[in-house]
């Protein structure tokens, strides 16, 4: 009688160590199924200042869209997310032989600019007059708060090659191309596709 009463025990304890390790593979996969999706198809970002007034405000919440930026350049006009400042990652050249690492876990020294594609390798940007003129067509920008003033950089300039250059809607507050230069196109994260913060403000992004 003793003698099954321990096999009993230990089948249970056997059933409960399968349990817990199913349920270990659940959660180890669910986070790698979350760790991919943050690195290579959508990422939450937090706008910062105010450089993009009105369109975006500070404190606001975003959902950023990578997958396309694998295989295209941005739009002109899209809203974008790029590296302006490496974080503490980025001296772990260790980290280089496993990318997705970089791309799925946070850095939290990172810095990240919210900006406005506005020209794209090989364009020619021009400011004068208070307007943005893109291959010698003036654009069209009922978004901006603002005159645009060429500041910074000598105008006309050309896009080179890899680089894309970006303006902050709130032309007159806002450290874009003109002051801090061409954005490398590997340095772009995504295209902030969503607001989902504040929820009364919840909607796609233009």
């Amino acid at each position: 009688m003793e003698e099954n009463q321990n096999i009993n025990t230990d089948n249970k304890s056997t059933g409960v160590m399968g349990e817990v390790i199913q349920w270990i593979n659940a959660v180890l996969l669910a986070l790698l199924i979350a760790l991919v999706i943050r690195g290579f198809i959508f990422e939450p970002v937090m706008v910062k200042g105010d450089s993009m007034q009105d369109t975006l405000s500070d404190s606001q919440r975003l959902i950023v869209y990578k997958l396309g930026n694998f295989f295209s350049l941005p739009k002109k006009g899209e809203i974008i997310v790029f590296q302006n400042q490496a974080g503490f990652f980025q001296n772990l050249t260790i980290l280089d032989e496993i990318p997705v690492f970089r791309k799925a876990f946070p850095d939290f020294r990172e810095t990240n600019y919210i900006k406005r594609a506005i020209a794209l390798p090989g364009d020619t940007v021009d400011i004068r007059g208070g307007s943005v003129y893109v291959n010698g067509e003036k654009l069209d920008e009922p978004y901006i708060k603002g005159d645009t003033n060429a500041i910074g950089m000598t105008f006309p300039v050309k896009v080179p090659e890899n680089k894309v250059f970006v303006l902050g809607d709130n032309r007159q507050n806002s450290s874009d191309s003109r002051m801090i230069g061409f954005i490398s196109t590997n340095k772009i994260k995504g295209r902030a596709v969503l607001r989902i913060y504040p929820f009364e403000e919840f909607g796609t992004l233009k």
